[in-house]
């Protein structure tokens, strides 16, 4: 594709061809997303961005969208692209396209060129079938563009790895820790799916993505991540953890995953893990950071490990994934079966109606039930009739489990639920913690 912009300036895919857009697109992003990192920051995204356009198992040279100034020998002003991957809505699996790193130099912002090569993204992700989009980033920022805040990211818990005592000299752990292989794949998508099944969203990474994440990336790219098998005293493989190997703050290693499977436990093997951990990262760095930072959607027991430990916390207000969906009626229907499942038993078990949501904007959809089975879901019209009403796109929050109805009540009274709502949203829609890292 290739779209003419104002003042000579032009957006286009990588697949158009042009051999400078490739060549001066990391540079752009080393300039702008690591404007203030060191060289080794810059150097790293640089190698992110060349994985990206080559050897990424999901993106192509077509979910790569730059904006050139013609006046300017083409020069790469601004750009993003798309990262198609696959989650869950529990076990009903989600085409998701995922923008990144967005990025346009100061002298050319304030011209529209984000919305412009959002649109394109967009575009691009409704003609590979995706049922998402998600981004990090920018606080309120995205928002713009369709997105909202609904799912937890980033630090959760602090564990003091600097406060940990050493073994006595004649300790012999239970359990301990080695680099994870490429024939470790089939158990490490056991046990990341052993979790997921406690989760409301999760990824659902075929072995194509798992050998790209374990033996395909560069260790110098930004998105670089560890993975350590957790091994008991046979030698055999019982969980995982998945670590970032620093670049800039060498105080903090981040743990965006430590699973176990189902032939341990969190509570037996913490104390080695950690241990292991500690000895990993000075073999590996020549030093410990001093805190291990998880990121959201450990296992709640990591929660009472790490916060009854003396500098230890967890932490009780997150970051979020903002989370975009293109077409609600579909979306629904897509995960109806999690909805009938959830219903089943329920207060509102076998239920018979319609169930009337509404956004204050005289728009609204209706669900219909037939003895606890979703029959339709139709748009409906009008000022008043609703069962709830959600302004902006706040839905969204407690269809993705991050809110209870009653806490965006709190905040804002427009959020009132009839009785026979009350029910079926508390049964259709319960909290639920999730877990994303997100490929990158």
């Amino acid at each position: 594709m290739q779209k003419q912009l104002d003042d000579g300036l032009i957006l286009r895919s990588l697949s158009e061809g042009h051999a400078s857009d490739r060549e001066r697109l990391p540079q752009l992003y080393a300039d702008v997303n690591g404007e203030h990192d060191d060289e080794a920051g810059k150097v790293a995204i640089k190698r992110w961005t060349d994985e990206l356009m080559s050897g990424h198992p999901t993106v192509t040279a077509d979910d790569i969208f730059v904006v050139v100034d013609a006046a300017q020998d083409e020069r790469v002003v601004s750009a993003t692209l798309l990262i198609p991957q696959t989650w869950r809505y529990e076990d009903i699996p989600l085409a998701v396209g995922r923008p990144e790193l967005v990025a346009t130099y100061a002298e050319y912002r304030g011209r529209g060129l984000v919305r412009a090569l959002f649109e394109a993204v967009h575009e691009r992700s409704a003609a590979l079938g995706h049922q998402l989009q998600v981004i990090t980033g920018i606080p309120h920022f995205y928002r713009k563009f369709g997105y909202t805040m609904a799912v937890d990211l980033a630090d959760h818990a602090t564990y003091p790895l600097y406060n940990l005592a050493e073994p006595k000299p004649d300790h012999k752990p239970a359990f301990t820790l080695r680099p994870a292989v490429v024939d470790d794949i089939p158990d490490l998508m056991n046990m990341a799916s052993y979790l997921a099944r406690e989760r409301l969203l999760t990824e659902m990474h075929p072995a194509a993505v798992w050998h790209y994440e374990i033996a395909g990336r560069d260790p110098n790219s930004a998105q670089y991540l560890v993975y350590l098998m957790i091994v008991n005293a046979d030698g055999e493989g019982v969980g995982y953890l998945e670590l970032f190997k620093y670049l800039w703050d060498k105080n903090v290693l981040r743990c965006s995953g430590y699973v176990v499977g189902e032939e341990s436990s969190y509570l037996e093997t913490f104390e080695d893990v950690m241990r292991g951990v500690k000895q990993w990262a000075t073999a590996t760095y020549g030093e410990c950071p001093a805190v291990m930072v998880f990121g959201a959607g450990i296992h709640e027991a990591l929660d009472h490990l790490i916060d009854r430990i003396t500098g230890g916390f967890v932490h009780r207000q997150e970051y979020l994934w903002y989370l975009r969906v293109p077409e609600m009626i579909p979306f629904l229907w897509h995960i109806r079966p999690v909805l009938e499942r959830r219903l089943a038993g329920s207060g509102a078990n076998r239920y018979s109606g319609e169930l009337k949501i509404g956004f204050y904007d005289l728009t609204g959809i209706s669900l219909t039930f037939e003895r606890g089975q979703m029959t339709e879901i139709n748009p409906i019209s009008g000022k008043d009739g609703y069962d709830i009403s959600f302004p902006w796109d706040l839905f969204w929050n407690v269809v993705f489990g991050h809110h209870h109805y009653d806490d965006i009540r709190s905040i804002l009274p427009e959020v009132w639920a009839s009785a026979k709502a009350a029910v079926l949203f508390d049964a259709l829609f319960p909290q639920k913690k999730s877990w994303l890292k997100g490929l990158s």
